[in-house]
């Protein structure tokens, strides 16, 4: 959704709310004489004929005078226009540039080979998630300010309309509190922005960037390998590159082997008796008794290896059945908002335009449909970051890194992810 759409109802905003500033003088030709009713027109007209866009151009210069708008200009988010614009990918690089030691090493072995590659592929996840995170923030941010600058008009508005008398005390107060709501979330978007582009910046070493201004929409379904794959094959694909199961199932064959399943089959048969003897919770478990069954050291191990490659392979299906839902379930929030809701506000703003032409609709309610507009920008940004973790998060869990979990940062991702524990 763009903001150049938006951009003239917010400035026929601006013209209600200079035309409206005058209309309450006539309501008061009943209090006061028609020469002063007559003199204050005048007046108004001529203050507006001095600027070339007539109301708009008046309020903004009026709106300049004042600190209403004081709050829109406040933050710490600051960028420089002219610098380069900081890409996913120039990110990416920029961030593994800081840790050559992860790239150059050669004469390593296997274990610190494993160890090395979960330590990359996560470094490049929590960039691409900070990434995401920043943009989106940012785009947020001057969202906010647009709702800002809309409440603002109305604050002034409600102002206007008390001193002349139209309005009561208590209808001011209701709009201030809305503008005061508003100024809160526009702090909060101000800090949020600032706080994940610092940390994108602190993760890739260098300052001398400047964040796009949105995330892109959604890549269409039919682009998504993630989901078009069969489950099944990504399974497969899962537990072959997995750093520690091929291992273990490796051991608990070779050690099946040496056993032999005649005491394989004995020793599932007495875990059976003892698991079905456990009728209610209890620390008092029945413990094996190795003097009814044969025992050495490789059934130990072969029992140890395998039930850690079922549990294993069991939790790769279950984290790739929730990436793939959580992938798709963001997926159709954010194509259903981006395209249907914008359609169906873009067509709400049109016939308000025309309705407010034609003077069946009052200013506020103008207004209203302005800031609701707005709203689904936020909203539509906010399913967009949720996409692109998500994306994210799939890709990295496809690639060997450990599953993330529906709605996790990319700093609670850093902090819990371990090298050590593969999927």
């Amino acid at each position: 959704m763009t903001s150049h759409k938006v951009r003239p109802l917010i400035s026929l905003l601006v013209v209600a709310a200079a035309l409206s500033s005058a209309m309450p003088l006539a309501a008061q030709t009943k209090q006061t004489s028609a020469q002063n009713d007559s003199t204050r027109w005048r007046d108004a007209n001529t203050e507006v004929g001095r600027f070339q866009r007539g109301h708009i151009d008046l309020l903004r210069a009026e709106r300049g005078r004042t600190t209403l708008d004081s709050s829109a200009k406040l933050g710490v988010y600051k960028e420089d226009s002219a610098a380069p614009e900081l890409t996913e990918q120039a990110a990416r690089q920029a961030t593994l540039m800081l840790h050559p030691d992860l790239i150059s090493g050669q004469a390593i072995s296997s274990l610190e080979k494993v160890a090395r590659d979960a330590q990359l592929l996560n470094l490049q996840q929590t960039t691409h998630k900070l990434w995401v995170e920043a943009v989106s923030a940012k785009e947020q941010l001057n969202i906010q300010r647009r709702i800002m600058e809309a409440s603002s008009v109305s604050l002034e508005l409600a102002r206007r309309m008390e001193k002349v008398g139209n309005w009561g005390r208590n209808r001011l107060i209701d709009i201030e509190i809305a503008y005061e709501s508003t100024r809160n979330q526009l702090i909060q978007a101000d800090q949020l922005a600032f706080n994940t582009r610092q940390k994108l910046l602190a993760q890739i070493g260098s300052e001398q960037w400047r964040l796009p201004a949105s995330l892109p929409a959604p890549t269409s379904l039919p682009g998504l390998s993630e989901l078009l794959t069969p489950p099944e094959q990504q399974q497969a694909e899962l537990l072959a590159r997995h750093p520690r199961y091929s291992l273990i199932e490796k051991d608990a064959q070779y050690y099946e082997r040496i056993v032999g399943p005649a005491m394989l089959e004995q020793w599932r048969q007495h875990l059976d008796a003892i698991v079905s003897a456990t009728h209610s919770w209890t620390s008092a478990i029945p413990t094996l008794d190795r003097t009814k069954i044969l025992w050495n050291h490789d059934l130990d191990r072969a029992i140890a290896a395998r039930a850690e490659a079922i549990r294993l392979s069991i939790k790769a299906k279950a984290d790739l059945y929730q990436a793939r839902e959580h992938l798709r379930a963001t997926h159709t929030q954010a194509s259903d908002i981006l395209n249907k809701l914008q359609r169906l506000y873009s067509h709400a703003e049109e016939e308000a335009l025309m309705r407010y032409n034609g003077m069946f609709i009052s200013t506020w309610e103008l207004i209203a449909k302005a800031q609701a507009k707005m709203q689904t920008e936020l909203a539509v940004a906010q399913a967009k970051r949720a996409f692109w973790i998500a994306l994210t998060d799939m890709r990295a869990f496809l690639a060997g890194a450990p599953y993330a979990g529906p709605g996790t940062s990319a700093v609670d991702s850093n902090n819990n992810s371990s090298t050590a524990k593969g999927h």
